[in-house]
This record gives structure tokens, sequence and C-alpha cells, in this order.
């Protein structure tokens, strides 16, 4: 019952940080390209709350950071740097500077986005990683857990469903497998938090790709 109920006050302290940002940040034109630095720190001073709250619960997780995981999230956000240069590169520039600013956000390829979103993607890997800690149980397979934490990161995710148009379809119907490769990843290694914050933000980063590489003659009915 202990369980059932810091899962339910978890749940409630994920919609409380969207609901915010949703209903009375994007009203004020603050969102991830229009004043993105106060987008940034609003994560960031979710995350210092979740970390302060729950150290305990992100050190079982999380090993001490050192030079190489640095590197390596540093070599990770210059590639992600240098794929949106390459990605507009390929793409037909005069596609892409027509339709941009009319597409959601996450595709209109402005490198802000990468900045805001950077944070965003460490809220809730940090939130994943505490979800977790409550959520695995030591009785049952670890297979299993990350099964039922994939169905709980899909129900998590169901407000993303009234997003308008198929964007937040999309979201939701990959949050489940999104939960199961998370989870698998910090369970299973003390770096894992780095790999699933790489494996989160690719997603992004690939879901861009295949509509400026010509997916967006398919996708466009889509959005």
């Amino acid at each position: 019952m202990k369980t059932f109920l810091r899962v339910v006050g978890l749940s409630f302290i994920w919609l409380f940080v969207w609901a915010f940002f949703v209903l009375y940040l994007q009203p004020q034109k603050i969102d991830y390209i229009n004043h993105y630095i106060i987008t940034s720190l609003y994560f960031l001073l979710v995350i210092v709350f979740l970390t302060t709250v729950f150290r305990e619960q992100i050190g079982k997780y999380v090993d001490k950071f050192t030079p190489r995981d640095l590197l390596a999230m540093s070599l990770f956000s210059l590639c992600v740097v240098i794929s949106y240069h390459f990605i507009e590169l390929l793409s037909d520039g005069s596609v892409l500077s027509e339709m941009r600013y009319s597409l959601p956000q996450l595709l209109q390829m402005d490198e802000k986005f990468l900045i805001t979103k950077s944070f965003e993607i460490m809220f809730q890997q940090t939130f994943f990683m505490i979800s977790i800690y409550y959520l695995f149980n030591d009785n049952i397979s670890d297979y299993i857990d990350m099964l039922i934490f994939g169905l709980y990161t899909m129900i998590i995710h169901i407000p993303v469903l009234f997003i308008d148009g198929s964007v937040g379809k999309i979201l939701f119907a990959v949050s489940f497998f999104a939960g199961v490769i998370f989870s698998y990843c910090i369970n299973k290694s003390k770096r894992g938090f780095v790999y699933s914050y790489m494996v989160h933000f690719g997603f992004y980063v690939l879901l861009s790709s295949v509509f400026w590489l010509g997916g967006y003659k398919y996708m466009l009915s889509l959005i």
C-alpha cells in the first residue's frame, strides 16, 4: 500500500510539472524556443528539487559522475549539434524555410530547442530513476519489473494524447517501449542514467532526421 501511495504521489509531481508548463508558462509564450532560457531554468529547478528530496533513491542508480561520463555526454551533445547541421545541409532548404515554423517545435530544427530539451530530458530521467526505485520489486523478475515500468510510463503519458495533431499519439505509442528501455539501462548499470539520457535525446534527433530527410512527404498529413 505504501508503494502504491508513493507512486501515486510521484505521478502527481509529474502531472504538476507538466501542467504548470503547459497551462501557465506556454500561454506566456515561454516554451522550448521562445524564452528558452526561462524554460531551461524551470526544468533545472525541478531537477534540483528532485535530487534534493530523493537523493537516497537516486543514489541507488547513479555512481559518482566521472570525467569519462562527462566526456561521453559532451561528445554526444556535439554529435547532436552536428546532426542538426548535417540534416539541414541534406534536406530541401526551400521546403525547410517555407514550413519550418508551422511545425511542432520538436521538428523545427531550431538549436534553442536542443538546449531546452536537454534539461527537460534530464528532468524526465531523474524522475524515472525515482519511480524505478519504488516500482521495482525484488521478489519478481527484473524483466517483469521493466514491463510494469513500461506500462507506468505509458499511463503517465496519457495527457500527450491531447496535443493537437498526431505528435502526441506518436509519443504515447513509443512511451511503453521507452519505459522498458530506460528502466533496463538504469537498473542494469551505474552508468545507465547516461545511456538512457542518450537514447531518449537520440529519439528526438532521429525523428527530426526522418522527417527532414524525406519523411515529411509522408508525415505532413499526420501532423
